[in-house]
């Protein structure tokens, strides 16, 4: 066979033209638009992508190693850390003996979030870890300078060589609150004076951990993740810092979501855009690929119920990030949500990296994502959306402008409650959660103290569904028994079932025990449920007369129980009101003002001491 034969010349390549008008066959009077559907990011996704939605795309052509570097800045491999983060308090020396553990079961590194940076023993460190062939990281909330330079002043009084260092310096106020004091630009310049001669070791940190944990768009993330880069880079030459260093000491600590196409095709567009901005410094293109990425899964879809799943959660999550070409990667233990992770999590989390590594063979493969015609035009299309919000907040005058003229948070804030609004509803599935729950869920901590506990994150995705079961929990734990709700149907038509159904998993992912009772007629129901024990009874009926029968007749229940109609009554909503229906359950509702009265309602029952 010649170089310019083909393997089945006889098929002639499908055109977008071609599966258009074989799609528009299959859904016959179905408009092909109905297909698509809409992201928080902005993007339209169509149900198939052809080679003709990339032809245009100047990247596609780029080899790994090659600037913009959207394939990765290597064309070797795809290797990356397994980095496992470590809580270090006072001197820390139990976090160095357990990151010794670690780097000797499969860690590539460690990250440790040095609580109080004065009392942590660097010399205990030394002597434990050698530090120029192992990586090692600080997140430091206080003054990392000093720190840095206790570290640097050790490492010469051994004659160890601070060139050799690896990791990152984790010190970045400026996405964390918006702005950047004098104070802490002077403590910056002096970090990224001390790191400058360590070319593995990385000073500038911009986390778009910041903008990902409090619900943001991937847009988002990616534009105000790069307009804090930009606004870094600004104040730290205007103090003199040279350009080149600036931006050979810059990483970016991104958080890996569920979302997962989407996730790999954001990395991808983060370097893309960063190559941009080092071309518009007339910067020398090559220190684009100096940049480096540190991904860690998600804080934000996290779970406290069924936690087990967040096991599941951060595989895909991961993956995501390596395909994308992360340089390294922490995975956060199943249990960090509500309490201090113990060996099992953490080797769980460890190893998730490793099987990905060692069994799955993902560091084989440089940028696997490399000519999908859907990945591919994902990247061009997220690239376009951040570089247009980019260019909107440097209109403002910048980062700390746009976020002190609250752009940035606000912006955040309508996507995160869309979001939470998707939760509600049931369109944005979280696995154990709002759906598919665990019926025989063993709590086996204090809801009322993690609730109430100062570091117990109120900003997650779970959160509004998981403060209505932990209101069931106390109710089990207080009174020995689930609350109880009875799901009513009235008559044999499909749709009621549907509903009943839906209100019962509902119920269900609230932590109620559910009972579904089937009857031919509201006399029956009446009698049998007027003295059953219930604190909620569900009807699901959409006969008119049915539903206002029914309420006035229930409400006279001994215990007054929550009546809430599994149907939408729209114009019919304010008459079943007045005959005794407190709310109303279908798909597609908000589930959040259901959350909240059934709440009211047990707090209010666990206020009286049980009685009703």
């Amino acid at each position: 066979m010649t170089d310019e034969q083909k393997l089945f010349s006889e098929f002639k390549p499908g055109t977008a033209a071609d599966w258009a008008a074989r799609t528009q066959k299959d859904l016959r009077e179905t408009p092909l638009e109905s297909l698509n559907w809409h992201t928080y990011e902005g993007i339209t996704i169509k149900p198939y992508y052809t080679r003709e939605d990339i032809q245009h795309l100047p990247f596609v052509q780029q080899k790994p190693g090659d600037f913009p570097f959207v394939r990765g800045n290597t064309g070797s491999d795809n290797n990356w850390q397994n980095i496992q983060k470590i809580k270090a308090l006072g001197n820390g020396k139990p976090a160095i003996d357990k990151a010794v553990d670690a780097l000797n079961r499969g860690a590539d590194g460690v990250l440790f979030i040095v609580e109080d940076p004065q009392t942590f023993d660097i010399a205990y460190l030394t002597e434990q870890i050698d530090l120029t062939s192992q990586s090692v990281s600080y997140t430091l909330n206080g003054d990392p300078a000093d720190f840095l330079k206790g570290l640097y002043t050790l490492l010469s009084k051994q004659n160890i060589s601070h060139r050799n260092l690896r990791g990152f310096a984790n010190y970045d106020p400026m996405s964390g609150k918006g702005q950047l004091s004098d104070d802490e630009n002077k403590i910056i310049a002096q970090v990224l004076d001390l790191t400058k001669d360590s070319p593995d070791f990385y000073g500038v940190t911009v986390c778009g951990t910041n903008f990902s944990s409090i619900g943001a768009s991937l847009t988002q993330e990616v534009a105000y993740t790069l307009s804090a880069a930009v606004a870094y880079t600004d104040r730290l030459t205007t103090a003199g810092e040279p350009l080149g260093s600036v931006l050979r000491n810059m990483l970016f600590c991104m958080g890996a979501g569920t979302n997962y196409f989407f996730e790999i095709a954001k990395l991808r567009a983060l370097r893309l855009l960063w190559a941009a901005v080092v071309e518009a410094y007339q910067a020398d293109p090559a220190l684009a690929a100096k940049l480096r990425i540190h991904s860690t899964t998600s804080s934000w879809y996290q779970t406290t119920l069924d936690p087990y799943v967040n096991m599941l959660r951060v595989t895909t999550e991961a993956m995501s990030a390596v395909l994308s070409g992360a340089d390294s990667l922490t995975v956060l233990p199943f249990d960090s949500t509500f309490k201090d992770s113990d060996e099992f999590s953490e080797r769980i989390a460890r190893n998730v990296s490793i099987i990905l590594k060692e069994e799955s063979y993902l560091d084989k493969a440089v940028d696997p994502a490399a000519g999908s015609y859907y990945l591919e035009s994902l990247t061009n299309e997220l690239a376009t959306n951040a570089w247009e919000l980019f260019k909107e907040v440097e209109a403002q005058g910048g980062f700390e402008a746009a976020y002190e003229n609250g752009f940035i948070l606000s912006s955040i804030t309508e996507v995160s409650r869309q979001k939470f609004r998707d939760i509600a509803q049931g369109r944005m599935v979280l696995v154990g959660t709002n759906k598919y729950p665990n019926p025989k869920e063993q709590i086996d901590f204090d809801p009322e103290e993690l609730i109430q506990r100062a570091e117990f994150d109120t900003t997650r995705a779970a959160y509004p569904t998981e403060v209505m079961r932990m209101a069931t929990e106390l109710h089990l734990r207080k009174r020995k028994r689930r609350p109880r709700a009875i799901i009513a149907v009235i008559g044999q038509a499909a749709k009621r079932h549907i509903n009943a159904s839906f209100a019962k998993e509902f119920f269900s992912c609230a932590g109620f025990e559910t009972d579904i009772q089937q009857y031919d007629d509201v006399e029956t129901a009446v009698t049998r449920l007027l003295h059953a024990a219930a604190e909620v009874v569900v009807v699901s009926t959409s006969e008119a007369t049915y539903a206002r029968e029914f309420g006035p007749r229930i409400s006279q229940h001994e215990s007054k129980p929550t009546i809430i109609m599994a149907d939408d009554p729209q114009h019919m909503k304010d008459e079943l009101v007045a005959h005794g229906y407190d709310e109303f359950i279908f798909e597609d509702c908000d589930m959040s003002t259901i959350l909240e009265l059934v709440q009211k309602r047990l707090d209010r029952d666990e206020n009286n001491g049980g009685k009703h």
